[in-house]
């Protein structure tokens, strides 16, 4: 019989292994097996910082001190030490407790374990198999002299929370609750207004479906579902059933394009897929265009050759590192029988691609979390911009040469904790070339609360970079935001210049009101004034979307709910303070009506 204990503890490590934003990024990364170490020799004279510039600079940037807790160090050590073939001993102070077998997802996928601190708080770490090398590449002893370096150098958890003060209310948005046949207390992953139709798609994702291992608890698959809703009277008029996290969407002639997350931990085969869904039949109609890829997470439908035929873009996580990990960046290109192809579609295909489409890769780095389509080079035709976000966190953008051949350019990297989640194109200052707006915000590591071993992280925000020309970018203005994961750019006051609006999944929940969205209008010359709403309206956000919801003319912004088990505290719907007096629930969808 399992104690009460150990159950919370299955509950905790499988609710962490789940996040379908897809930020899992693994907190040092993985070193392949094979990766011979650089950097000055190993001697007993080597300094903790020596060790890691030896060992861990092959797989990723040299992490500073400075990037985690003091608390935290020990933790994300542990798990470092796997790839340098530590048995996981070496310091005496914490205590592993294997994963049961049926918390591991596929055999020998990860090595999982617990691992527990004397300081009272525990993590649940799964370092991926192919990348343990057989033997030690260093002495316990140096390991736990960088150690010693990191937690010697390291500040405070309670010194690294820094929420700043509430910005103002904005008189820009007025908060509502709208009445629409939706539970509450959803995970919300997506959300899609149709204003031609006067319909609103929501996107929900299963709250306590994943368990260790990637099976599902019996009766839970029916929760994952888009469900579409008349925005006039609020009833619901259709809903779809779906196999995964219903992640992305957008607006096709007679219904939605979606994209399915997949799983983590990963499938053998995957399971994520594009799919189109006709919501002029009844009951719906489904046609899968892509399957069998692991963990995509957003599209993009575009001509990127330039023959008159939209393309799919989309970019797929993956999971691990380096070789292995199945992320990718594709371009699935429509071909001259697509219609005729589309038209006679199945709602479900085997793993691959429906006859009509071409797929072409262009990007297999681990960790591809998002894209953004733009003419960044001023040439004419469009350039994809991709953040990748697993031990090589960069941005980086992929012109497009016109001949279905693209070349990669590195616009900004940085050490594994910055968590990139999203990114967004838009002329910022008007001088006519495309900008950036990139959020940092994955803390799915450290999200902490309770006995989960905290871990904020100040780098996290986000951050406008202006287009200098000639593939140059500069980091021109940034705003701390712990947590934060997605954005949307419109001109909500329409004064000629674009406007960002930004939610945060993982904020600091120690404060008495959790900064979870933020509304930046542009004042010119790459600034920003932030503005906030009001704490009667607070909640944790996983989706946000702008779209015009009550016919006006003007951009709304339509906020979906991230109520995800153990990323939240346990209680926050009835004991935390920005919740009380709502009645233990929170709507699962709020509307920001634009006053113009």
């Amino acid at each position: 019989m399992q104690s009460r204990r150990q159950k919370r503890i299955r509950r905790c490590a499988a609710a962490i292994a789940s996040v379908t934003m897809a930020g899992i990024a693994t907190i040092l990364g993985g070193c392949g097996k094979s990766a011979a170490p650089t950097g000055p020799a190993t001697t007993a004279a080597a300094t903790g910082q020596e060790l890691v510039q030896r060992h861990c600079v092959r797989c990723h940037l040299e992490p500073s001190p400075a990037d985690l807790a003091k608390e935290y160090w020990p933790y994300a050590l542990h798990y470092m030490g796997n790839y340098v073939g530590m048995k996981g001993d070496e310091f005496p102070d914490m205590r592993v407790e294997p994963a049961p077998p049926e918390m591991e997802p596929v055999k020998d996928y990860t090595k999982r374990y617990f691992l527990f601190g004397s300081d009272g708080y525990y993590r649940d770490l799964y370092p991926f198999r192919a990348h343990i090398p057989d033997k030690p590449e260093m002495s316990a002893e140096e390991f736990r002299r960088m150690r010693e370096y990191y937690v010697a150098n390291a500040r405070p958890s309670a010194e690294m929370e820094q929420q700043g003060p509430k910005p103002p209310v904005t008189t820009r948005f007025r908060a509502v609750f709208p009445q629409l046949e939706l539970e509450p207390d959803a995970l919300v992953m997506s959300t899609l207004v149709d204003p031609r139709r006067q319909r609103l798609y929501v996107g929900r994702s299963v709250i306590d479906d994943w368990v260790g291992g990637g099976e599902r608890r019996a009766g839970f698959d029916k929760w994952d579902d888009v469900v579409a809703l008349d925005l006039r009277s609020g009833k619901r008029v259709a809903r779809v059933q779906v196999t995964s996290d219903p992640i992305d969407m957008a607006l096709t002639d007679n219904g939605i394009r979606l994209v399915t997350h997949g799983r983590f931990p990963m499938t053998r085969i995957g399971i994520a897929a594009i799919t189109d869904v006709d919501f002029s039949a009844s009951p719906p109609r489904s046609r899968m265009l892509v399957t069998g890829k692991q963990r995509l997470v957003q599209h993009h439908t575009t001509d990127m050759n330039g023959d008159g035929r939209p393309d799919i873009v989309a970019d797929a996580y993956g999971d691990g590192y380096a070789q292995g990990a199945q992320s990718l960046l594709a371009i699935w290109y429509q071909q001259p029988d697509y219609e005729q192809q589309w038209r006679k579609a199945p709602a479900e295909i085997p793993p691959g691609v429906m006859p009509g489409l071409r797929e072409k890769v262009i990007a297999e780095d681990a960790g591809l979390i998002g894209n953004s389509i733009a003419d960044f080079n001023g040439d004419g035709r469009p350039d994809v911009a991709a953040l990748i976000a697993q031990g090589r966190q960069e941005l980086v953008i992929f012109t497009n040469n016109g001949d279905e051949t693209f070349t990669r350019h590195l616009i900004d990297q940085h050490t594994p904790s910055w968590g990139g989640n999203s990114l967004q194109a838009a002329d910022f200052d008007g001088d006519g070339d495309m900008d950036l707006v990139v959020l940092n915000g994955d803390n799915v590591n450290g999200n902490h609360f309770g006995k989960v071993i905290p871990a904020p992280r100040p780098q996290h925000g986000i951050r406008v970079f202006r287009n200098d020309g000639g593939m140059k970018f500069t980091m021109a203005w940034y705003y701390r935001m712990h947590g934060a994961i997605r954005s949307v750019v419109r001109d909500f006051d329409a004064d000629g210049d674009p406007d960002i609006a930004a939610i945060a999944l993982f904020p600091e929940w120690n404060y008495d009101e959790p900064e979870t969205f933020v509304y930046l209008e542009n004042q010119g010359g790459m600034q920003f004034a932030p503005q906030s709403i009001p704490r009667e309206f607070f909640s944790v956000w996983c989706s946000i979307e702008a779209a015009d919801v009550n016919g006006d003319g003007r951009s709304d912004i339509v906020l979906g709910l991230g109520n995800f088990p153990e990323l939240v505290p346990p209680d926050w719907l009835t004991a935390h303070p920005a919740m009380q007096g709502r009645g233990g629930h929170a709507p699962s969808v709020i509307f920001l009506l634009n006053q113009g």
